[in-house]
């Protein structure tokens, strides 16, 4: 396979057999070319279907590019035997192979884990789920809504008149992928002690459950499920300002409730017994919360920020992603970068979410043209570029027309 973009990368030297698609995967799988790993994305000649997904008005696809940069891609047609055979030889160098297929569907096509650890007993074999590996479902379609509302997210997250909601856009596909990303590399450190590959699994049923522990724990020793609601308490939640716009303070115990009424210049309300402490507050959050509406409806948004800020008070204007994208915080840590992409020209995307001082995260290269490293694998593997014209002829591969170097 082909050298890391990030040689310094935590991970440059592991080698990722990537045949994951939509979001939950190749999320993942981003995250292992931000940290400095070769993964070889395997498409299907004519490009995974998420290549020309929610396409801007120019062409640009930002959810193939998010998830996608710093990956190569070979496209394969893995139903063939050719195309087997070649997916094994990949299998044989390389540390781990990702997939989000329906359980099953590569152990039909002879590249299940099984098939491949009989190539590479050192693979570490990761299937990103809907339900798990197990139960009655398993086989069944899975889309993060339905895994939201199967795991009880949507319940919890009922709005005030009843109606279930989403916690938010692709919530289990994002906590799917971290889960995953976190079993493969846990299931590395065990190679690297034992000399073992293992199978790995992280669902998006799991990932939700996961994602609301503490929640899920209360409701099942107390044999009821507390619902948010709107507001997490009666002085945490978001406020509507004079201007029409949102913030968001986070007032959880007695002193941040003192640091409030300063900031509000409402020192009635800390004196006020019907608000004495937490617990009669929720209990009079009815005559609580109205009042403090109507308080934040006299200032605007930013002069309410700086007052919070001012009094110690937990509080963040509510942003969109364009504004977030000029937060100087979120610059300052790269959490929002510019890319510079062939193509494209300069693109705003997401950095890496987390920071490490040695080996740190890099944005890797622009997203790979489908197929342009599949004539660069076929000579690594031996085939020669006769052979190789054969099976393109054949529909068993497709090439890039310009190979792109990494």
């Amino acid at each position: 396979m082909g050298k890391s973009h990030n040689p310094r990368g935590a991970l440059a030297g592991v080698r990722v057999l990537d045949f994951t698609r939509f979001l939950q995967g190749p999320y993942a799988t981003r995250l292992f070319a931000d940290m400095g790993a070769d993964v070889l994305k395997v498409e299907r000649p004519g490009g995974d279907w998420d290549r020309r997904l929610r396409p801007a008005k120019d062409g640009f696809t930002g959810f193939f590019h998010g998830l996608n940069r710093g990956k190569r891609s070979v496209a394969i047609d893995i139903t063939t035997p050719e195309g087997r055979d070649l997916v094994l030889d990949l299998a044989r160098e390389a540390d781990v192979v990702i997939e989000n297929f329906r359980p099953g569907v590569l152990d039909r096509l002879g590249l299940g884990y099984d098939a491949l650890k009989a190539v590479n007993p050192r693979i570490v074999y990761a299937g990103a789920s809907g339900y798990g590996p197990g139960g009655p479902r398993s086989d069944e379609p899975m889309y993060d809504m339905v895994a939201q509302a199967v795991s009880g997210v949507s319940d919890f997250m009922r709005s005030p008149e009843g109606v279930p909601r989403l916690a938010t856009r692709a919530m289990a596909d994002s906590a799917g992928a971290m889960f995953l990303a976190m079993a493969v590399i846990t299931a590395l450190y065990v190679r690297e002690r034992t000399g073992q590959g293992q199978r790995v699994d992280a669902s998006l049923v799991g990932s939700c459950l996961g994602m609301h522990t503490a929640e899920v724990t209360i409701a099942l020793y107390e044999n009821r499920v507390y619902r948010p609601h709107g507001r997490v308490t009666s002085t945490s939640g978001a406020f509507r300002c004079r201007d029409d716009r949102w913030l968001v303070i986070g007032a959880t115990d007695q002193k941040l409730w003192r640091n409030l009424t300063q900031a509000l210049g409402r020192p009635d309300l800390l004196a006020d017994e019907r608000f004495a402490y937490g617990k009669i507050r929720e209990a009079n959050r009815a005559i609580l919360e109205p009042i403090l509406e109507e308080v934040f409806r006299t200032a605007d948004r930013d002069e309410w920020v700086e007052r919070m800020r001012a009094a110690d008070v937990p509080v963040a204007p509510v942003q969109t992603f364009l504004e977030v994208a000029d937060d100087p915080d979120v610059l300052a840590n790269g959490y929002v970068v510019e890319q510079d992409d062939p193509e494209w020209g300069k693109v705003r995307t997401v950095g890496h979410p987390f920071h490490m001082s040695l080996t740190p995260g890099t944005v890797g290269p622009s997203t790979p043209a489908l197929g342009e490293s599949t004539r660069a694998e076929l000579r690594r593997l031996g085939r020669t570029d006769q052979e190789a014209e054969d099976l393109r002829a054949r529909g068993v591969v497709e090439f890039h027309e310009v190979e792109v170097p990494r």
